[in-house]
């Protein structure tokens, strides 16, 4: 066996057990990698059918309430008059309101007015007895604990299901005592079903679980979910059909945490099909990697120039390994190989000089991303040029404002203003930085702050209160060193929230979901000086903070929302007597 058959046999096994070794990780982390995002897209989009339903509740809700808390219907409760049926409870009411069944029922269980209609068909309907039934003065529909209840969610009726919100009858300015109570209804029937395929985009079907007729299969399906369903969660089953086909399933509560639907959403499987077809191109792109770089060395490797090329490559290799380009190849002869080393060693000087200002200019650039992005997000776009959005479990918002900034910019001057301003955000950065926590951005004269990312962190609530009492510490420092009236107004929440980065140019690191907007709500709705929780908030920092309940408060899009003061840490670690906690609203699906 010559030279040459020696080199390209050890340099062929080596290459193909590494290629066949990388091909086998490759395809089990990426195989695993493209199933879990499949199954966490079938989620959301399971999530997402509910979220749309649960939008369209949320519309009932408010049209009941216009409805029920309204000094017509507080007195019609009273005398029944047929005017206000006449002028008010017509079909065209049911068609414009898109609603099924209105019903009126005063303190003793009785249907001062029942009406009913089928939006198809155009024509009145009897109210079901089954219905009525539920309607009775001992009946948990008709409990409300405070005026401010009410309870909205899904009803089994004579095999249907009904959306229903049920809200007490109040005068005008929401004030009791309740005269009854007025019920709205709609049916969740085909006509919704299409709808919500139609909203959502997606193939999903609503099967009814008292149906006389369900397949075995969906059969199963629902004894496995709600075995696995918990109280006020909603259990879901991701099953792969076909190498083209995913089926996801849910069941559906009605308002006594009974399982009533089926929910069955049918996806295509674009993300398992995108994987196997990258798997397979990346086999083809190592195989032939491999074929080309065995070719490569059968026609340049020969005996005449092997050790001397040998050479040249172990030199350029020690270069390469150590970084250091102050080093020089040295070959020698009067030849190609020869120039070809002067041409390296001129390279390398080149390289050595261009190497010193791209190490100074990247310095600039990675130091100039760090103060804009967090470090991982950096490290990410400096790598692969993009960054994909993360979703975050348990993440703790803050929003602070300075009360009464429109004053004092009507007071100071632009240059003192923008100082002051400057002031007070450099010493809430230090201190978020002292306390590991991810300044997100100021907007005027608000300041958001998170933590728990881009790095999860299990005491993400207890820094984030650090934080604001730091917060309202240093804003008493600058008002007595200045002389202003400064104080601020801070907002906490705790929950759930997508970040990252979006766009290609001017990059941003932010936050988005549903407890971003309540931490602002929180912000908005607190007191100055004050710093007020969410419930979410408190449950994590009741053991070793001092809260205050404020109670309930009414949060623009959120309805009521049960809210703490923070006052401070706990000294010595004991909690103080509990209040009393008032009974949240029913919002089962």
């Amino acid at each position: 066996m010559n030279l040459r058959q020696k080199t390209l046999l050890l340099t062929m096994l080596p290459l193909l057990g590494l290629i066949v070794l990388l091909y086998g990780s490759l395809f089990t982390i990426l195989q695993r990698s493209y199933l879990r995002l499949e199954r966490q897209d079938a989620q959301r989009n399971l999530q997402r059918v509910e979220e749309v339903l649960t939008g369209d509740l949320q519309q009932m809700q408010s049209l009941t309430q216009d409805w029920a808390a309204w000094d017509y219907s507080y007195a019609f409760i009273e005398d029944a008059n047929t005017e206000f049926i006449t002028s008010n409870l017509h079909n065209n009411a049911f068609e414009s309101l898109s609603l099924n069944f209105m019903i009126f029922v005063n303190r003793q269980g009785e249907i001062v007015y029942g009406g009913g209609y089928d939006l198809e068909a155009e024509a009145p309907i009897p109210i079901p007895a089954d219905l009525q039934q539920q309607l009775t003065a001992q009946s948990p529909l008709m409990q409300f604990p405070h005026l401010a209840y009410h309870h909205q969610g899904l009803i089994p009726v004579d095999d249907k299901l009904l959306l229903v919100v049920v809200e007490p009858i109040l005068r005008s300015d929401t004030t009791g005592p309740a005269k009854g109570a007025l019920l709205m209804g709609r049916y969740l029937d085909e006509k919704v079903a299409e709808t919500l395929a139609e909203r959502t985009r997606l193939n999903l079907q609503i099967s009814p679980l008292a149906a006389q007729v369900m397949p075995n299969k969906l059969k199963s399906i629902v004894e496995i979910l709600t075995a696995q369903g918990k109280d006020g969660e909603t259990a879901m089953l991701i099953q792969p059909q076909s190498a083209t086909a995913l089926a996801s399933y849910a069941v559906w509560q009605d308002l006594y945490g009974h399982p009533q639907a089926l929910l069955q959403v049918m996806l295509p499987r674009d993300i398992y099909r995108q994987g196997q077809i990258s798997l397979f191109y990346l086999g083809i792109a190592l195989l032939v990697s491999c074929l080309v770089f065995t070719v490569s060395i059968l026609l340049l490797l020969d005996r005449a120039i092997l050790k001397r090329l040998l050479g040249l490559s172990a030199a350029v290799q020690h270069i390469g390994r150590s970084n250091d380009l102050t080093e020089r190849v040295n070959v020698s002869g009067n030849d190609e190989l020869s120039q070809l080393s002067h041409r390296i060693n001129d390279m390398l000087g080149e390289l050595q000089i261009s190497h010193q200002k791209l190490a100074e200019e990247q310095q600039k650039a990675e130091q100039l991303l760090l103060n804009i992005l967090p470090a991982p997000i950096a490290d990410e776009l400096m790598q692969s040029q993009a960054s994909i959005p993360q979703h975050f479990d348990e993440v703790t918002i803050l929003f602070a404002d300075i009360v009464g900034f429109t004053k004092l910019a009507n007071r100071l001057s632009p240059i003192n203003l923008v100082a002051l301003l400057n002031q007070i955000f450099s010493a809430f950065d230090g201190l978020a930085e002292q306390l590991g926590l991810e300044k997100i951005k100021t907007i005027g004269d608000a300041y958001m702050v998170a933590a728990g990312l881009p790095t999860p962190r299990d005491d993400h609530a207890e820094a984030i209160a650090e934080m604001a009492l730091a917060m309202q510490q240093i804003t008493a420092s600058l008002r007595a060193e200045s002389g202003e009236p400064l104080k601020i107004r801070i907002g906490i929440n705790t929950g759930v929230v997508v970040a990252g980065v979006i766009g290609t140019k001017k990059f941003i690191y932010d936050l988005w979901g549903d407890a971003v907007n309540v931490a602002s709500r929180m912000e908005a709705s607190s007191e100055p000086g004050l710093i007020q929780v969410t419930a979410a908030t408190y449950e994590r920092l009741n053991a070793n903070y001092i809260l205050d309940k404020r109670g309930y408060i009414a949060v623009k899009g959120r309805g009521e929302m049960e809210t703490y003061w923070l006052r401070g840490r706990r000294a010595d670690g004991v909690l103080s007597p509990s209040s009393l906690i008032t009974q949240p609203r029913s919002t089962h699906i």
